[in-house]
């Protein structure tokens, strides 16, 4: 990424959150600018309909049937987990929670400029002076003492259009990214169930379990109480020095010294005992699924279950089980109390419950599947998280970098979040493919034929995957297609079945996909559809002369030859791309190259240029 340009002459702002800002630009504090006031409703003002939004102390926006201000403010949390960290922009009627700051009556500053800086700057005045008691608090005087930056009126505007802009970019491949994640815990979800409950042979002959919350299973598979399955075991410490294991919903059991552990006992004398492959089970937290395998020996708290199973079961094969959604919603059936805290699954309950099992020979192959599975699974989402967390820390960066005048907001072009996210960029590549393959439809031939389409796609079109196409015998070749057939296969808009040539079959989310392909590129769709239907019709050996000839005349074009000649093009393919090149006629090459004149198949540059195959 090219480094940003600023300003020619900055100056030190005093301020160590702020560094150097541009020498035109002033310092002011907070209370000169707006006034501030609290708003004077509480948790229980929400109504589930009400006719107002009633902002409260998180980003969630409830409602309410009376009003607390009327016209434009900026909203902060005052206390709570969200004190100083979260904001609002409002505008109109809406009722403020009595622990939300309201800024408002703005004096020479742009309100929207106002909340890009102080939802990007007061965090850090919070983590240096809040009141923390138990929780965070931000006091009246440090709002009052809040030093702001003061461009002219003019580049506040500026800079708060410009912000916009790019956070909504942002935000939207995080919204994105966000829902891949919900997409791949569902998919989790739903192969877990069904591997759990009905195996993973999908020929073999199911039977009605007698069970609503299973439904059929396969029919060597028995149903047995959970009872007969399990042993209570309430082994104690006498002494305390066992090493402490803590239950997390993520990572199950692991030693406490592996977490943050809040209010640590400070004894633990009279904790259960735990061994290697016992299930322990927190009873407060049924409803959450928090149950877990130990590989450790230590101790867990005398408020969780410790079960130990027979030879007839996996302990492994129950916990996947036992956290299956259709297996919680029947926990929630035997849970005693009310309220958080108060709410149990008692053995006896729990023991009570039927489940459906083959033998443990089936039961271990099962999970050394569902292991793999989940580590895979489990992969896709960090990446999606980590992606999602390096672009809020880029945006995050970019709104400090702007409004404290390191960035001018003339480098509108310097921010290119194509660089950033290659993840993204290869998810949206897969939506390519889908509506590639929808064009070609089914009588699509192989891997060749669609990798040819990409390459024409993405290389007329201007798409901005910046892919490094390799110059392979059957043509320009993306040595991550395997890759993207894996996102389309994975989220269910095509099955790639294995074959000479490979094909490709329409899966169950297809719909879902294509929509969510319109909503990305409708704009360029008609053109892809034209270039799909002057490829659809060709022989493999037609399609790969065409993609070739675009690729080496593109390179030209990169190279700064903007109109080479057709002898230019063909020389370069015929000697420089495979020994194979060399075989056709050269009439054979300029017919095509004129085909592709006539029907507008000419590059502009784009991309990257194409690299020679190793040997």
């Amino acid at each position: 990424m090219t480094p940003a340009k600023g300003f020619a002459e900055m100056k030190d702002s005093g301020i160590d959150t702020i560094g150097k800002i541009p020498t035109h630009w002033s310092l002011c504090r907070l209370r000169f600018l707006c006034k501030i006031m609290t708003g004077n409703q509480d948790t229980q003002n929400a109504v589930g309909d009400g006719i107002y939004p009633f902002y409260v102390r998180s980003p969630k926006i409830e409602r309410a049937n009376s009003y607390t201000f009327d016209g434009e403010s900026i909203l902060m949390a005052g206390d709570g987990a969200g004190a100083g960290k979260v904001f609002h922009h409002a505008f109109g009627k809406y009722a403020i929670h009595q622990r939300v700051y309201c800024f408002y009556d703005f004096n020479n500053i742009v309100p929207r400029y106002f909340y890009y800086f102080i939802s990007n700057q007061f965090s850090l005045e919070i983590d240096k002076g809040s009141a923390k008691s138990t929780v965070a608090s931000v006091r009246l005087p440090m709002l009052h003492n809040f030093v702001l930056c003061l461009p002219t009126t003019k580049e506040q505007t500026s800079i708060a259009t410009y912000l916009d802009t790019q956070c909504a970019k942002i935000d939207e491949i995080i919204a994105q990214a966000k829902s891949s994640i919900e997409d791949y815990r569902q998919w989790k979800a739903s192969i877990i169930y069904e591997a759990i409950t009905k195996g993973l042979d999908q020929n073999i002959e199911l039977k009605d379990s007698g069970i609503e919350w299973i439904g059929e299973i396969p029919a060597d598979w028995a149903i047995i109480r959970i009872k007969n399955l399990l042993t209570e075991i309430n082994d104690r410490s006498g002494t305390g020095l066992e090493q402490p294991l803590s239950m997390s919903q993520s990572l199950g059991v692991v030693p406490s010294s592996m977490i943050a552990v809040a209010n640590p006992a400070t004894s633990y004398i009279g904790a259960k005992i735990v061994q290697p492959n016992d299930l322990v089970f927190n009873k407060l937290k049924a409803h959450l699924g928090v149950f877990a395998v130990s590989s450790f020996r230590g101790l867990v708290s005398p408020d969780y279950a410790v079960y130990r199973a027979n030879e007839r079961v996996d302990p492994k094969f129950l916990e996947y089980l036992f956290k299956t959604p259709n297996c919680i919603q029947e926990f929630k059936k035997y849970i005693t109390g009310v309220g958080a805290g108060l709410s149990r699954l008692y053995t006896n309950d729990l023991f009570n419950i039927k489940v459906a099992l083959p033998v443990v020979s089936v039961q271990r192959h099962i999970v050394e599947y569902l292991n793999d599975f989940c580590s895979q699974a489990d992969a896709l989402i960090y990446e999606k998280q980590s992606l999602i967390d390096d672009l809020e820390a880029y945006k995050n960066s970019l709104i400090y970098e702007v409004v404290t005048g390191k960035r001018r907001v003339e480098d509108t072009d310097q921010v290119t979040i194509a660089i950033l996210s290659p993840e993204i960029l290869r998810y949206r590549k897969a939506l390519l493919m889908l509506r590639v393959l929808d064009l070609l439809g089914t009588g699509v031939r192989g891997r060749i034929q669609l990798q040819k389409c990409m390459f024409a796609a993405e290389c007329l079109l201007n798409m901005p995957f910046h892919t490094q196409f390799i110059r392979y015998e059957h043509g320009p070749y993306d040595p991550d297609l395997l890759n993207i057939e894996e996102i389309i296969n994975a989220k269910g808009w095509y099955t790639v079945l294995k074959g000479s040539p490979v094909s490709y079959q329409k899966g169950k989310q297809f719909e879902e996909g294509l929509r969510e392909y319109m909503d990305t590129f409708s704009d360029i769709d008609q053109k892809l559809e034209k270039i799909v239907d002057f490829l659809r019709p060709m022989k493999t050996s037609q399609a790969e002369r065409v993609a070739t000839l675009l690729a080496a005349w593109n390179d030209f074009i990169i190279d700064g030859v903007s109109h080479p000649t057709d002898k230019e093009i063909i020389g370069e393919v015929v000697t420089n791309w495979t020994p194979n090149k060399a075989n056709p006629q050269y009439s054979t090459w300029q017919d095509t190259l004129y085909k592709m004149r006539e029907h507008r198949f000419v590059p502009k540059g784009s991309g990257v240029h194409t690299l020679q195959k190793e040997a």
